[in-house]
């Protein structure tokens, strides 16, 4: 008797979005978990243009709810696996988990973000109990360290956490000995959304006593209109010849940054267990990074 694939639904943000966690359903897509259950992907990203009106925005996540309990029909064993992180994020997330259950689908609650804990510290009483209720009907909640699950559970109690560490795919092709011609510039790599919590104006700073070396920065915008404010900054202090803003970049692109870097930088003030330390580590980078967060 053969025997069907355990049907697995995950949910969260996929490209064009860019950052860790969509980077992390992007991997898990191609990754083996593909070959032993059947796996389906539901896009959580939002799709509407920016400035939309209210009946838009309310119309678009009526029809996302309505794909959502379509998807979840069947009589076939499905297991729901839902990304989220903080903010009004978690909140949209929290149907998808309510709509699971109705539906008697097991729910596996996968929590990113890197102020997640700071998110649960600013809830009012109604939505603190709300957020407890919603993580008690999981059948399991996902945390990317053993920090983070003692700090959560410290803030919210006894609940279903498990620890799974993020994970990237490992090169075949490493370049772990560079050759380096007298006089190269030794290549620093920033990888991330650049932000504030990511120490990038800390980088600046630090930039401005450093030779024989160039910091690239690459990575799209957390923080709205970063990009200029760092431009700004490097003119005014004179280090166009020192620092490179890139930009976000995908796939190959993206790994030729990694393979020609010589060191990586992440100097956070907080974080999960950011995507971009690993691939850098896969990488055979040296890592400076400083130790918040899932990097403890």
């Amino acid at each position: 008797m053969i025997m069907s694939k355990i049907r697995v639904i995950m949910a969260g943000p996929m490209p064009p979005a860019i950052g860790g966690m969509a980077t992390v359903l992007q991997d898990l897509q191609n990754s083996s978990l593909s070959e032993q259950v059947q796996l389906e992907l539901f896009n959580t990203f939002k799709t509407t243009a920016e400035g939309r009106s209210l009946f838009s925005a309310i119309k678009s996540k009526l029809t996302l709810w309505v794909s959502w309990i379509q998807l979840l029909q069947g009589k076939q064993k499905t297991i729901v696996h839902i990304h989220t992180c903080s903010g009004f994020t978690f909140f949209l997330d929290s149907i998808l988990v309510c709509l699971a259950r109705l539906l008697s689908r097991p729910v596996i609650l996968h929590i990113h973000g890197a102020r997640f804990d700071q998110f649960i510290d600013r809830l009012n009483p109604i939505l603190f109990r709300y957020m407890q209720w919603v993580m008690a009907r999981c059948n399991n909640i996902i945390v990317l360290s053993e920090s983070w699950q003692q700090l959560l559970q410290e803030k919210l109690g006894v609940l279903p956490f498990v620890v799974v560490e993020n994970g990237v795919p490992i090169s075949v092709q490493l370049s772990v000995n560079k050759e380096r011609n007298k006089g190269d510039l030794i290549q620093i790599l920033f990888l991330g959304n650049l932000t504030e919590r990511k120490g990038t104006w800390d980088l600046i700073e630090a930039m401005e006593s450093v030779e024989g070396a160039v910091l690239n920065f690459v990575g799209g915008e957390e923080d709205v209109g970063i990009f200029k404010k760092l431009e700004k900054q490097v003119n005014i202090k004179h280090l166009k010849n020192k620092i490179i803003i890139h930009g976000p970049q995908y796939g190959e692109a993206k790994n030729i940054f990694l393979r020609t870097a010589d060191i990586f930088v992440l100097p956070s003030y907080a974080e999960g267990l950011p995507i971009s330390l690993l691939e850098a580590m896969a990488n055979s980078l040296p890592v400076i990074a400083t130790p918040v967060g899932g990097i403890k």
